[in-house]
């Protein structure tokens, strides 16, 4: 990874690591393309840009998740201040929502290579059990019978020629939680993300960054529907008719 300033601005130009803005980067590159440049400060050949443009659709949208419910709230609480209403969706992803992306990326980033692949995946699965660690990056709520955008971000990084040695891990480990566990517990696609990106090259500290600006688009679009189908105050007056406050009971 290269290290030239992240950007700088005079009185008749903008430069971003080492490239004029508009004369170089404007109308010539994709978004992606600028998004692979801020993370790693150079500009990629096609190949690594179709792969991240797949992981960022892949997470841009998943209908009423907690980060959309949380951000059409808080428009309804604060609107017009679409800022605070996506910093709120975007305050959620943590290590069930999102954030378990970079979990699985740095377990496949931290993988010896001098070691047995099945061997480790065995150790990792027991010292994560043993610690009551959920093992990041399978399962999940919904698609209890394997999540869809998995094979397809798999099918973008085949045609893309990328290297299968992340995802190869991955499945030994998921292989061990089900033998372990008894339970069918697919990749999900925080999984296949944390494959693709790690194959990609780019940090595990940075991936729940790439979750976040995908995401960020869906939590835009959500509010404006909300603007145009208002739904947050029926989630509110919902939640407050099928789960009612109940008082902790009080020692007399």
């Amino acid at each position: 990874m290269t290290h030239q300033t992240m950007g700088e601005a005079t009185r008749d130009a903008v430069t971003v690591r080492g490239h004029d803005l508009t004369g170089d980067l404007i109308g010539r590159i994709g978004f992606t393309d600028m998004v692979l440049l801020e993370l790693t400060g150079t500009l990629h050949d096609d190949a690594a840009k179709t792969v991240l443009d797949a992981v960022l659709v892949a997470l841009t949208e998943h209908g009423l998740t907690p980060t959309a419910v949380v951000a059409r709230l808080t428009d309804l609480g604060a609107p017009g201040a679409m800022q605070s209403a996506v910093a709120a969706g975007l305050l959620g992803a943590g290590d069930r929502f999102l954030g378990a992306l970079d979990g699985c990326a740095r377990l496949l980033q931290e993988w010896p290579d001098d070691v047995d692949d099945t061997e480790h995946a065995a150790t990792l699965v027991a010292r994560m059990r043993a610690d009551g660690r959920r093992v990041p990056g399978l399962g999940h709520p919904t698609h209890t019978d394997g999540d869809p955008r998995t094979p397809a971000l798999y099918r973008v990084a085949d045609a893309a020629g990328q290297a299968t040695t992340a995802r190869d891990r991955l499945e030994m480990v998921r292989a061990e939680v089900e033998r372990t566990t008894g339970r069918s517990l697919p990749v999900n696609v925080d999984g296949a993300a944390a494959v693709l990106l790690t194959e990609l090259g780019l940090p595990w500290q940075v991936c729940r960054g790439v979750a976040l600006v995908a995401r960020s688009a869906g939590l835009v679009g959500h509010l404006l529907d909300e603007q145009r189908r208002p739904t947050a105050a029926a989630i509110w007056a919902s939640a407050e008719q099928t789960a009612p406050y109940q008082p902790p009971d009080v020692p007399k």
